[in-house]
């Protein structure tokens, strides 16, 4: 399996890279939406993983488009609990996961194997 993780903080890309090798997983980074879903394209099952810190993230139309392209088996999104609107958003986007950064860390390796 494929993890492509949309996020611009080195320091989630190393915790998602050391949870993704433990379980034998690729991890891509993605600098931005448009390279994001262009890093699905092609792959048979990929686990989409969104910082919702992001800036300049426009959620509903990365996951329509991550959907669309059929590359995307999970769209997994987190962002700090104080952020009750960002995570709410994430939600009505259709984000098949949205917890909190806490939660992500503690069940990493858990959500990352479903």
């Amino acid at each position: 399996m494929t993890v492509v993780l949309l996020s611009s903080d080195l320091a989630v890309l190393s915790r998602v890279e050391g949870a993704a090798t433990r379980l034998g997983q690729t991890v891509r980074s993605a600098s931005g939406q448009p390279q994001a879903v262009e890093l699905c394209a092609g792959e048979d099952a990929v686990v989409v993983v969104v910082d919702l810190s992001m800036p300049s993230l426009d959620l509903a139309s990365l996951v329509t488009n991550l959907k669309a392209d059929g590359g995307a088996t999970r769209v997994v999104a987190f962002a700090p609990h104080v952020h009750e609107q960002r995570l709410a958003a994430a939600r009505e986007a259709g984000c098949d996961l949205v917890v909190s950064r806490g939660q992500f860390f503690s069940q990493l390796e858990t959500i990352l194997a479903e």
